[in-house]
């Protein structure tokens, strides 16, 4: 998964991407008292720490973020596997898609009206709008829109 792990001094500040990242575990490392070890681990060891380090910071980074709640709300927990959901399920879910709201907020569109004089979100199509209403569903309360 993450291929050759090596480790080189670099000019600090130096525009290379990381160099706060590393700076930061530095400074963890000399107040945690993390000591410099000369000890060799298997590199299947160093990857599973590393993986498992990642994980926790995504895991931390998803439960506290302010964005996406609605996806939050559906799947609480981060992973490596790939989900089975549908690209449809993800586009209805994400609100990420052909939707008039959606490209309006994105200044793709003048307009988040659909046709029907509706505001054009995944919601509206698949619960309110005279247009789709062979395929609408019932709407959710409130507290799950």
């Amino acid at each position: 998964m993450f291929g050759i792990i090596s480790a080189s001094w670099v000019k600090a500040y130096a525009g290379n991407i990381g160099n706060g990242g590393a700076d930061q575990l530095a400074k963890d490392a000399t107040q945690h008292g993390q000591p410099y070890s000369l000890i060799k681990l298997p590199k299947p060891h160093i990857e599973g720490l590393l993986r498992k380090r990642v994980l926790e910071e995504w895991q931390t980074s998803w439960k506290n973020g302010d964005t996406e709640r609605k996806i939050y709300n559906i799947m609480p927990s981060v992973s490596l596997r790939p989900s089975n959901w549908i690209r449809e399920d993800v586009i209805f879910f994400s609100q990420h898609g052909p939707f008039p709201a959606y490209l309006k907020r994105f200044h793709l569109s003048d307009s988040d009206f659909c046709s029907c004089g509706g505001i054009g979100t995944a919601l509206h199509y698949a619960t309110e709008c005279i247009y789709t209403v062979s395929w609408h569903m019932r709407k959710p309360a409130p507290n799950f829109e």
